[in-house]
């Protein structure tokens, strides 16, 4: 009896170590954590790994295109012992509503710029994906300086206009530019919210 506990015992553990990433996914969920980071009157939250430890700082600005006002609240995270590594999110905030801020083009348009902006890389390729359960667009750059690739996102991000008549709908859009490699990129980008706090 006890030859046949020991052996079923075994066979168990047998099985557990064969089953395909039941210890990788272990290890992951180990490795990664909720990351939360307030930015203007947004709060940021994403999937985070805990080997990729990040500084933060936040920037606002205003601008005008035609009638329309807009307003940038920017986060920043750093990486403390690699300077190169750095993710932008910026939240823009336009004054009004108008489909054409957070159609596909105008998105494809405003990650290829952020990604041209950056003056790091010699060209892009954009592709429209889900961001957030949204759609929007995402560029990889190509024959970028640094030797490795440069990421950006737009995507249209809930908002609303606190009025004297009333909580209006508006529109805004989130851009994000990440120099901190694929996989970080990738878990940050697949795991973001950004939620209007005020």
């Amino acid at each position: 009896m006890k030859e046949n506990c020991a052996s079923l015992i075994m066979m168990m553990c047998l099985v557990l170590l064969l089953m395909p990433g039941a210890q990788t996914s272990s290890m992951g969920d180990m490795d990664v954590y909720r990351a939360s980071e307030d930015c203007g009157k947004w709060r940021v939250s994403f999937n985070w790994s805990e080997m990729d430890a990040y500084k933060t700082s936040v920037s606002h600005g205003d601008t005008e295109s035609g009638d329309i006002k807009i307003l940038t609240d920017t986060l920043v995270l750093t990486s403390p012992a690699e300077k190169q590594r750095v993710v932008k999110v910026a939240v823009m905030q336009y004054s009004s509503r108008d489909p054409s801020i957070v159609n596909s083009s105008h998105l494809m348009s405003l990650a290829n710029e952020t990604l041209s902006k950056s003056g790091v890389c010699g060209g892009s390729k954009v592709a429209m994906r889900s961001v957030d359960g949204k759609l929007g667009a995402f560029a990889s750059g190509i024959k970028c300086s640094s030797g490795e690739p440069v990421f950006t996102a737009a995507y249209p991000v809930d908002y609303y206009l606190d009025r004297p008549g009333g909580v209006l709908a508006s529109d805004a859009v989130g851009v994000i530019i990440s120099t901190y490699g694929q996989d970080a990129t990738e878990r940050l980008i697949g795991s973001i919210k950004i939620e209007q706090t005020r």
